[in-house]
């Protein structure tokens, strides 16, 4: 996951909407529940991994990305913090998180939803949703496996607790 892919399509997504604040993007492994004054927007998109130990290669349409985003109107401008859930790899007896490579046109799906919920929480307009799905590109490898999704663990996977886990 190229980071200043996602920076790059960010800001020719918030640049789009013509708004007179300065947003900024930036990536956090830490965050898990909104604080007080941010917003929360939690979407699945599909993704690609690599396990690192045994280079076993896996697809998921079960990876949570998470935002947290919190406009301070008083200085003009916006912050919006991501967090890419990880998943192990089954195949491995000691398994570890592994990053999820999401593609360039799946993060401007996600960044089109994204700037959707900055107009609706930030800027509180009444917008709608958009049906644009995401690309899933190559074969899934079975059900949702809990045990070894990071969103499943922080509570934030909409897959969590199913029984094919």
């Amino acid at each position: 996951m190229a980071q200043n892919d996602w920076v790059r399509i960010f800001r020719e997504k918030i640049q789009g909407l013509g708004l007179s604040d300065s947003w900024w993007i930036e990536f956090d492994n830490n965050i898990n529940i909104a604080q007080p004054g941010w917003e929360n927007y939690i979407r699945n998109t599909f993704a690609r991994f690599h396990c690192s130990q045994c280079r076993h290669t896996w697809a998921s349409a079960q990876v949570p990305v998470m935002f947290h985003m919190k406009l301070d109107a008083s200085q003009g401008s916006g912050i919006v913090k991501v967090r890419c859930c990880k998943q192990e790899c089954k195949k491995c007896p000691t398994p570890i998180l592994e990053q999820p490579q999401i593609s360039s046109d799946n993060i401007t799906v996600l960044m089109d939803k994204l700037m959707l919920k900055i107009r609706k929480k930030c800027y509180k307009e009444n917008v709608e949703e958009n049906a644009t799905g995401f690309i899933i590109a190559g074969k899934l490898d079975g059900p949702h496996e809990s045990r070894h999704c990071e969103g499943c663990q922080l509570g934030i996977c909409s897959r969590r607790g199913d029984s094919n886990s």
